[in-house]
């Protein structure tokens, strides 16, 4: 069967390149090896679906580090304010919360996965569920379609990959994109889990399941050298931490990790500077009067975190508050500025958010998201080496680099079909002179 592209993987990119494409004219086919479509952002904010993220461009790419300037072309053409408008054009309103994240207005990720169905079916989208493909065809270097598993093939002058990565086995993200990319000559990155949360060493952290702390401080360093620091909400659990700003950090522990250990070092009191913290507990301690040790922790403290704090102080339960010397005090403020946790491994990757790694940017053309080795073959989404933050950053990339492959993907198609008229009409046209010559 042919068509003139396949869109292989029906997430967010590739809904996204699907679409695009088609609306273009282009006749396209989207093969999905599950039962059913946008199966990740089902779940994605928690079933929120946290679409973008709406920030200037120049901060949006620094929320990917160094493979950010991968996505600065196709931003360009189409940002979070493009993708809020595309929505709301195909009745999804959109709110905008806390640190700039765009949510559905219905906070249902289904109305976005609805959306993206009709705006494919609108343009003519033909979708094969239960297809896994298993090869790319290229024959004497020239894209000639896919075979998906069983052996049927489809021909198809483009292919658009979009598989995703190997986050969340459960939603058909087992990595098959990266077999798919190594197998026609490409480089992909080994993947790692990113936006995940981290495994520490300490015995007393189970018993803190469940504490979520706000407005803290966590660091991440090792032998002395600071790795990334993060500000806001963060979670233990039963094997470590977890919460927005641990997941920031994990992609500097995982990185890490492979030479030691890492120390995550919490401010509990970052607001304070230590004289102040100083200062409010000697307040404290005139106020309580006769009261032991952990009525002014009560004050300082989330009740779950009282009884490790005392043990790790180092001070007695019944020690009198007015016999506290400066030094215990001392003691005291160096826990609340620094509560360290020893990181020594990252939760396994089927637990992350995202997938670190993929295909290498150095042979995907940033401003089609072409192949450079394979033409007529396209890359998007989290099959690519570029990962973001947590807050919308991931989501957006994908879509983007979803659209900028569907358009790219469609023009080529167009300017393929429109080259043999070019050509014979280029051909009448001399024929017509040489006559008017011989006249």
């Amino acid at each position: 069967m042919k068509h003139g592209i396949v869109v292989v993987g029906a997430g967010a990119a590739g809904l996204m390149a699907a679409g695009r494409a088609a609306e273009l004219g282009a006749d396209v086919l989207l093969l999905e090896k599950t039962g059913g479509i946008g199966n990740k952002l089902r779940i994605t904010g928690k079933g929120r679906c946290n679409l973008t993220n709406d920030c200037e461009i120049r901060e949006f790419i620094a929320h990917f580090g160094p493979s950010g300037t991968f996505l600065r072309n196709s931003l360009a053409r189409y940002d979070a304010a493009a993708l809020v408008q595309f929505f709301h054009a195909h009745g999804v309103p959109t709110v905008t919360e806390r640190g700039q994240r765009v949510f559905p207005a219905s906070n249902e990720a289904d109305d976005v996965v609805r959306a993206l169905r009709r705006y494919c079916l609108d343009h003519g989208v033909q979708f094969r569920t239960h297809s896994p493909v298993e090869g790319i065809r290229v024959v004497e270097g020239a894209l000639r379609g896919v075979r998906v598993v069983g052996g049927a093939t489809y021909d198809a002058r483009c292919v658009i990959i979009a598989t995703g990565g190997l986050s969340y086995p459960g939603t058909g993200s087992t990595g098959d994109g990266f077999c798919l990319a190594r197998a026609v000559g490409h480089t992909v990155l080994p993947p790692r889990p990113g936006l995940v949360p981290l495994v520490t060493a300490e015995p007393f952290v189970p018993h803190l399941q469940g504490l979520s702390l706000r407005n803290v401080r966590a660091t991440l360093s090792q032998g002395g050298r600071e790795l990334a620091s993060a500000f806001g909400e963060m979670l233990f659990t039963h094997y470590g931490v977890s919460g927005p700003i641990i997941l920031t950090l994990s992609r500097f522990a995982g990185e890490a990790l492979g030479q030691g250990p890492v120390r995550l070092s919490i401010d509990l009191k970052p607001a304070l500077r230590v004289e102040q913290l100083d200062a409010r507990i000697r307040r404290d301690i005139a106020a309580l009067g006769a009261s032991t040790y952990p009525a002014v922790l009560k004050r300082l403290l989330p009740r779950l975190l009282i009884a490790v704090f005392q043990e790790r102080s180092g001070i007695a339960r019944d020690r009198a508050l007015s016999q506290l010397t400066a030094e215990e005090r001392g003691r005291i403020i160096t826990l609340l500025k620094a509560f360290d946790l020893t990181v020594v491994a990252t939760r396994p990757i089927a637990e992350a958010i995202i997938t670190i790694g993929g295909v290498s940017t150095r042979e995907i053309d940033p401003r089609t998201m072409e192949s450079r080795r394979v033409p007529g073959l396209y890359f998007a989404g989290e099959v690519i080496d570029v990962a973001g933050d947590t807050g919308g950053f991931n989501l957006q990339a994908a879509f983007t680099t979803g659209r900028v492959a569907g358009e790219s993907a469609a023009r080529a198609l167009q300017r393929a079909y429109d080259a043999p008229m070019g050509a014979a009409a280029s051909r009448h046209r001399r024929a017509a002179k040489s006559k008017e010559k011989g006249t």
